[in-house]
């Protein structure tokens, strides 16, 4: 049987913490689903994923209120245990497809999690419209000879529906 693995954007981990964003809770439902699933976190062997979860959510689990109910799930999801590290070719052409669609300077972290997300044949769940969803479609399209067909960027809401829909993520 395969490792389930996903790429969670760091916003989603942010939003949590929003109920704006988070509307129903769809957020705690979904990450705390995958979790029992077993689900591991994708990372790249270039620390920009990881190193970002460091820079913006460990500082939020420290400073957080022990009795919040998503504290635990920020635990789980920032362990370095249930990560699955995919190394990430800076210079390849699946790379290069990302960049030219991805293209802001800054945003190694964004270009990380398309990136990992094609060679593992996996799910990409972001919220982040601007950078990642607005393209999707250009994404996928410039991605299609690098990836597998299971790829897919979704919204935390597409993917809590989608996950309920199925019993899993597709």
């Amino acid at each position: 049987m395969r490792m389930a693995y996903i790429a969670i954007d760091t916003n989603i981990f942010e939003h949590l913490l929003n109920p704006e964003m988070n509307t129903a809770s769809h957020i705690d439902k979904l990450l705390g689903q995958l979790s029992k699933m077993e689900y591991q976190l994708l990372v790249d062997s270039t620390r920009k994923i990881g190193g970002e979860y460091l820079r913006l959510i460990v500082p939020i689990i420290r400073n957080m209120d022990e009795t919040r109910p998503q504290l635990p799930l920020l635990r789980f999801w920032m362990n370095p245990d249930i990560r699955h590290e995919v190394t990430l070719n800076p210079i390849d052409n699946l790379m290069q497809k990302i960049k030219n669609i991805i293209h802001e300077a800054h945003e190694y972290a964004d270009r990380a999690f398309v990136y990992i997300v094609c060679i593992e044949d996996s799910v990409l769940v972001t919220n982040d419209h601007i950078h990642i969803l607005d393209r999707r479609r250009a994404l996928l399209k410039g991605t299609k000879k690098f990836r597998g067909r299971n790829t897919d960027i979704q919204s935390s809401h597409t993917a809590y529906s989608a996950f309920l829909a199925s019993g899993g993520l597709t």
